[in-house]
């Protein structure tokens, strides 16, 4: 595995809101033993509001061996932001939606200009493209090869993925108890053969992201 890791600034409205990003490259191989399909299945069943409403989910999201067997290499983003930074929002849920506003926005806009390049981004959540999507009123998906899937959707252990390529628990809001940082995992599939260093390069060519010197 090759990591690379920078910091990074966002401007909101609000504040200067520091993030640190880090992208680890390894194989999709590296990643099966992560996958187990039908616990997922389960989880999502059993609390998502997706389920069975979008075609990017469970149970009609493909398996993550499945969805990468095309490709040779997988560049994993993993965003993190300190919660203490939100300090001017009172509701420590708001404070969460927040920070994971500025994260996925940041990730999915990158690996979505990274894909166009390279190959097919794995995002930081369900599909967006159309809204209802189709699933809803039983019409085929209406962009098949741009749909988009979480790690999640496909299966993969997310946690423990994150602790194999950065080291780094993910931390879960609970009513009442705000985590220290919130955390974003997504990922670039590609047969193009990267270094981490470029990807950090162009991900700091959108005028958005600022480099924090250290």
């Amino acid at each position: 595995m090759d990591n690379c890791i920078f910091h990074v600034t966002a401007s909101t409205k609000s504040a200067l809101i520091q993030y640190e990003v880090e992208i680890c490259s390894l194989t999709p191989k590296e990643c099966y033993s992560f996958e187990d399909k039908e616990k997922f299945r389960l989880l999502c069943a059993d609390g998502c509001m997706n389920y069975k409403m979008k075609w990017s989910c469970p149970p009609y999201s493909p398996s993550f061996r499945d969805f990468s067997l095309s490709w040779d290499m997988l560049y994993i983003l993993y965003m993190r932001v300190d919660t203490n930074q939100f300090s001017y929002i009172k509701n420590d849920y708001l404070k969460i939606k927040a920070a994971n506003s500025i994260l996925k926005s940041r990730a999915d806009k990158f690996l979505l200009r990274m894909a166009k390049q390279h190959g097919r981004y794995i995002s930081t959540g369900s599909c967006r493209l159309c809204k209802p999507c189709k699933s809803k009123i039983n019409i085929p998906c209406a962009h098949p090869d741009k749909m988009t899937f979480s790690f999640e959707a496909l299966g993969i252990d997310v946690g423990a993925l994150a602790d194999m390529c950065f080291q780094k628990p993910l931390l879960w809001y609970k009513p009442k108890s705000l985590p220290e940082y919130t955390s974003v995992v997504c990922g670039l599939l590609t047969n193009d053969l990267l270094s981490t260093r470029y990807l950090q390069d162009e991900y700091l060519k959108s005028p958005e992201n600022k480099l924090i010197l250290k």
